[in-house]
């Protein structure tokens, strides 16, 4: 294990935007009331097109342009590059911190074999539609049920040290746009150094991103894209790195069960078949009972309506994630790693 150097950390907040002005100013205002002030705030404009910048500047923030839109990765690194805090804290402009998000992450750093905290999504959020809502609480159920010790580092509320930030190289920058999966590889990669990272329960942010069914659809075919392209360049691009998603086991062995079902369905429909009906709804049933911690915890917090509502988008997300890994294996086999 590496020790690292305890201290009372100065805590730099770090938030790239990009054409993020609707939600810009809450997300700042919130850092602002923090009980523990920031030592300073970097506001990183990924050469917004909105008046992003003009919200940052409303604040007492340091704002850094990019002149050409690099993504997150890079947004993120830059930010980093020019921090004078001991501690890095990243967020999203479309993400409300609470009050006391600051005070854990220094609590959390005043164990000295700790280099990094990492937080959740609160289960609550300003929209009630079914594809933000079942988005949320996707990504809150699945980091709460993660170990105390975690190789994820989900930048909506995650905490490192400088030094050990710099030490790793930062978040790899051939990942574009709004990716999600620079931070499970970066994650990975202070597992694989032997850093710990905590994943503190107790912090939870608010976030404030509006889903379309659309949106829903693309972002995890994105996600499931970006995760399986990490796996394929760590197990067959001489890399030794450790692998450590947010992605539980089930998932996984649900995507072939979700086409297996699709298949049979069709096959029953074009043949008349009444064994593959069976067959097509016993899959579906193993795809429900795979999933059932989930949905039972949707009932709980949700009710039984969205419950149902879920088992039914619950083939159609299997269906899509599938479509994202068959794309990144094609990807990885002409060469294309990212």
């Amino acid at each position: 294990m590496i020790q690292v150097p305890c201290s009372c950390p100065k805590i730099s907040v770090i938030i790239p935007v990009r054409n993020g002005a609707r939600t810009l100013d809450q997300c700042l205002d919130a850092v602002y009331r923090s009980r523990r002030q920031p030592h300073e705030v970097i506001v990183v404009d990924d050469c917004s097109a909105d008046d992003s910048i003009a919200v940052a500047e409303r604040f007492p923030c340091r704002i850094l342009r990019l002149e050409q839109n690099q993504g997150a990765a890079a947004a993120k690194n830059r930010g980093a590059e020019t921090a004078s805090g001991d501690v890095l804290f990243f967020t999203d402009a479309d993400v409300l911190v609470e009050e006391d998000t600051l005070s854990l992450v220094a609590e959390g750093l005043a164990d000295s074999s700790v280099a990094g905290i990492v937080g959740l999504l609160s289960q609550q959020l300003p929209h009630s539609d079914f594809s933000s809502q079942y988005k949320n609480l996707w990504m809150h159920y699945t980091y709460a049920r993660l170990p105390a010790y975690v190789g994820v580092f989900y930048t909506s509320a995650a905490a490192v040290r400088r030094d050990v930030f710099l030490q790793a190289g930062g978040f790899d920058e051939n990942y574009r746009g709004s990716s999600v999966t620079e931070d499970t590889e970066f994650g990975q990669r202070l597992l694989t150094a032997g850093h710990r990272i905590r994943a503190e329960k107790r912090l939870t942010v608010k976030h404030l991103k509006h889903y379309s069914f659309r949106d829903l659809l693309r972002t995890d075919f994105l996600r499931s894209n970006g995760l399986a392209a990490t796996v394929l360049r760590n197990r067959f691009a001489h890399r030794t790195q450790r692998c450590f998603t947010s992605v539980p086991w089930y998932c996984l062995l649900g995507l072939p069960i979700a086409y297996l079902a699709v298949s049979s369905g069709l096959i029953a429909l074009t043949g008349k078949n009444l064994s593959f009906v069976a067959v097509a709804l016993a899959c579906y049933g193993i795809l429900v009972v795979l999933h059932a911690p989930f949905l039972d915890f949707l009932r709980k917090t949700r009710g039984l309506c969205f419950c149902g509502q879920s088992c039914g988008f619950l083939l159609i997300d299997m269906l899509v994630a599938g479509v994202g890994v068959m794309y990144a294996v094609i990807q990885f086999a002409v060469g294309k790693r990212y």
